[in-house]
């Protein structure tokens, strides 16, 4: 149904926009081949990599003379070489991966500014006009970048794409057969190696609210706050949960057109994670943290002394605490601050050298992180610091366990 009703819409623009026209006349071109983009309801092509910010119609303005002297203004017409003007480079740019639909519609607009913009520049009266007027988009270049979709596939692959190892018991289509025969294929959301993929069958499939994001199903199915077959991934304040909300508010205000300025746009995380199959467990953890969240970060030794430790965490985890067993476990994710050359590494090698580390443990004793997710645990908060030699095997049945052995204060 989609693609008939796009197919529909591009048989509408094509009637409209190619009306008989006079090739030598830039008003008649204008009126009969630009105007309709001006007008039309639906967005132009921009929209197959900007996601808001820009369209095609922005730098369209009511009257020949204003659009031909604002496009001077901005120097998007090139007088002596018209069929080299900028705006025609604009609206020749297109993604990696487009549909024969959208290259219509874009060739169409591509068409239309170039017939006009070569007749225009002929016409004496149009060539003296002075350069004014205001088009184009009415937000600046950085947020215009900030909602291009590569932008937000990348928000994407950093925050949900790189946990998503978490969801796939039940919501990859390797692993969730049994799933599937209960509830159908709509369990299998995670499109194995496609994070494009992914991410449009989450918008496709509504896990996202783009009107109430703290309600996206995203965030409250794996934390149980709606009713979740998979029992509880996430807690509401834990990193998991964070970096699904980061990406959840940063693509609902970018949709819905609300950045503004530059300051208004989100920092990126100043570390990256990779989740991996690397189990640890701890055991011995009083039985009064139950349902507390701890933290583990394993910070790998530095050189030769003992009792040297790298400045930036290698590796963490993060979940409730198992009270009646006085015990906690999860697997790991690697982390690396997200400049430096491991950030690049643990993209692709899903591994935690072998060797000694001190595993910091922290414990949201206060539940300060449900309450506000963008709490941080400090010093205060370390209940246990323990060093661990390890291989780091993967797999559940291979994990690494240690003891709990509460900080002397």
């Amino acid at each position: 149904m989609r693609l008939i009703g796009a197919s529909l819409i591009a048989l509408a623009r094509l009637a409209f926009w190619t009306g008989v026209s006079n090739a030598d006349d830039p008003a008649d071109i204008f009126e009969k081949r630009i105007l309709p983009i001006f007008q039309a309801a639906k967005p132009s092509s921009c929209t197959e990599c900007h996601l808001a910010g820009v369209d095609l119609k922005q730098y369209i303005l009511p009257t020949q003379a204003e659009t031909f002297a604002a496009l001077l203004e901005m120097k998007l017409v090139d007088l002596d070489q018209p069929e080299r003007s900028k705006i025609l480079t604009f609206i020749a740019r297109k993604p990696k991966e487009t549909t024969l639909i959208s290259d219509r519609i874009r060739q169409q607009e591509f068409e239309a500014f170039r017939n006009w913009i070569v007749a225009a520049v002929k016409d004496p009266a149009l060539r003296q006009t002075a350069p004014g007027g205001k088009a184009g988009p009415t937000v600046p270049d950085e947020v215009i970048r900030h909602a291009r979709k590569d932008r937000v596939l990348q928000s994407f692959i950093d925050n949900v794409w790189s946990e998503v190892g978490r969801c796939a018991a039940c919501h990859s289509p390797d692993r969730n057969q049994e799933q599937v025969k209960k509830f159908g294929e709509r369990v299998s959301w995670i499109k194995l190696k496609d994070p494009q993929g992914t991410l449009d069958a989450i918008l496709d499939a509504g896990i996202v609210d783009t009107d109430a994001p703290e309600t996206s199903l995203l965030l409250r199915k794996p934390t149980n706050q709606v009713e979740h077959g998979g029992g509880v991934k996430l807690l509401v304040g834990d990193r998991t949960y964070r970096q699904f909300l980061r990406f959840v508010e940063d693509y609902v205000q970018t949709v819905n057109g609300k950045y503004r300025t530059a300051d208004q746009l989100p920092s990126d995380d100043a570390e990256v994670f990779q989740a991996t199959e690397i189990w640890f467990k701890i055991e011995g953890v009083p039985a009064q943290y139950d349902q507390k969240l701890l933290r583990v970060d394993l910070y790998r030794q530095a050189g030769n002394r003992p009792d040297s430790w790298s400045a930036d965490r290698w590796a963490t985890a993060d979940r409730a605490v198992f009270g009646p067993k006085e015990l906690w476990q999860n697997h790991l994710s690697l982390s690396a601050p997200r400049d430096s050359k491991r950030a690049q590494e643990i993209r692709t090698r899903e591994s935690l050298p072998p060797g000694r580390y001190l595993a910091r443990i922290s414990i949201d004793r206060e539940g300060k992180l449900a309450s506000d997710p963008n709490a941080e645990l400090g010093p205060d908060d370390v209940a246990a610091e323990i060093v661990v030699d390890s291989r780091w095997p993967a797999g559940y049945g291979n994990m690494t366990t240690i003891r709990f052995t509460p900080v002397r204060k």
